[in-house]
């Protein structure tokens, strides 16, 4: 069985022979290590065949942070000065240090330009049919991936002045996801049509460590209608659609499962956030992506502490179906090599079906 038919009876329910691994990787030396040569689509792709990872979303670039790469795709598609953004990188993350405005009225000056479907076309149809060619001659899965209206509208900004925006200049919030969300909702277009994998995922973080950054009344009034139309031509094709905020999202679940009728939910953040068992026992057909703890087990756990978590969720919610294991966001540069093989080996050595269930126990503390 090749990991797209698997994935494709994992998306329906149905019991494939084994489970599935899921992540995304931006993990120099494990691309380094295991990518070979070749151009970095080519290496990507061979990194997660050598190291069992059955379906990604990421492609990883160790010379270049993906904030630059959205930076370039507002200033083409949005027609944003290109002048005065300058993007930091330092300690294994990137942030915006420099953007051509700084108040509400620079930003007003500053405003986004709603981006045009041909121009979005042109550029995203032969990119997904060039990365599906590569994952597929590698036997691992690639799903599309768009932002999220409200995260590429306060990323533009910054999130202080974005808050600041929602109170004293509202028709900038409104225009901003406007433009962010109808640039998403013409990727998801143009993705229904061409493909890689029968599902796409949204990255919308509207959630931290504590709770929810927006109120419900707000996402429901701002962002839920945008939500549905980047999730209408992937539906309507019979296609699954999955969601994705990091930190604790007990409380935007309800609105995602059931007003945005999302089929799954990623990356169950662990550490006091979310607890996959509950969200599996609430909303017992929804699709689960995740969540090896990427926070504290996968960085400074042992091997064996990383097998004794992720053996946890196949004895618990892999008999049941609908999971893809991984870590609870991402494998960092943090992560010990030997950790994140350890993850995905251990899904392949026990995710056969029937899952033997005492596995757990059996390892030494």
């Amino acid at each position: 069985m090749t990991n797209y038919e698997r994935f494709v009876k994992t998306l329906n329910w149905e019991i494939p022979d084994r489970l599935m691994t899921y992540d995304l990787i931006d993990h120099a030396e494990i691309l380094r290590r295991y990518g070979g040569e070749g151009d970095l689509l080519e290496r990507n792709a061979r990194m997660c065949q050598r190291v069992g990872l059955d379906a990604t979303r990421y492609i990883h670039d160790p010379e270049h942070h993906w904030l630059g790469a959205k930076i370039k795709n507002w200033i083409r598609f949005f027609g944003v000065n290109a002048e005065n953004w300058k993007v930091v990188e330092t300690g294994g993350t990137a942030w915006i240090a420099q953007r051509p405005f700084h108040d509400l009225r620079g930003l007003e000056r500053n405003m986004p330009n709603l981006p045009k479907k041909r121009e979005v076309e042109e550029w995203y149809k032969p990119e997904i049919k060039k990365i599906k060619a590569m994952y597929d001659a590698n036997d691992v899965v690639f799903i599309g991936a768009v932002e999220g209206p409200l995260t590429d509208a306060y990323t533009y900004t910054d999130m202080t002045l974005f808050c600041e925006a929602i109170y004293e200049a509202p028709e900038l919030v409104d225009r901003l996801i406007e433009v962010c969300g109808t640039f998403s909702q013409y990727i998801a277009e143009v993705y229904a049509e061409n493909p890689s994998a029968p599902l796409l995922f949204m990255g919308e973080d509207v959630a931290a460590k504590h709770g929810l950054i927006f109120s419900p009344d707000f996402i429901r009034r701002k962002a839920l209608p945008f939500w549905k139309r980047i999730a209408k031509p992937v539906k309507d094709k019979g296609y699954k659609f999955l969601y994705h905020t990091d930190g604790r999202a007990m409380e935007v679940l309800p609105i995602v499962v059931n007003e945005l009728g999302a089929d799954g939910f990623n990356p169950i953040e662990r550490n006091g956030c979310n607890d996959i068992f509950e969200i599996r026992r609430l909303y017992p057909r929804t699709l689960l992506f995740g969540n090896v703890c990427c926070e504290v087990t996968l960085p400074y756990g042992t091997p064996e502490e990383v097998e004794r978590e992720t053996l946890e969720i196949i004895e618990k919610i892999g008999p049941q179906g609908g999971i893809f294991i991984g870590s609870s966001s991402e494998v960092h540069d943090l992560v010990p090599v030997e950790n994140a093989l350890r993850l995905y080996d251990t899904v392949h050595r026990y995710g056969s079906y029937p899952i033997r269930v005492g596995a757990a126990s059996r390892i030494p503390e």
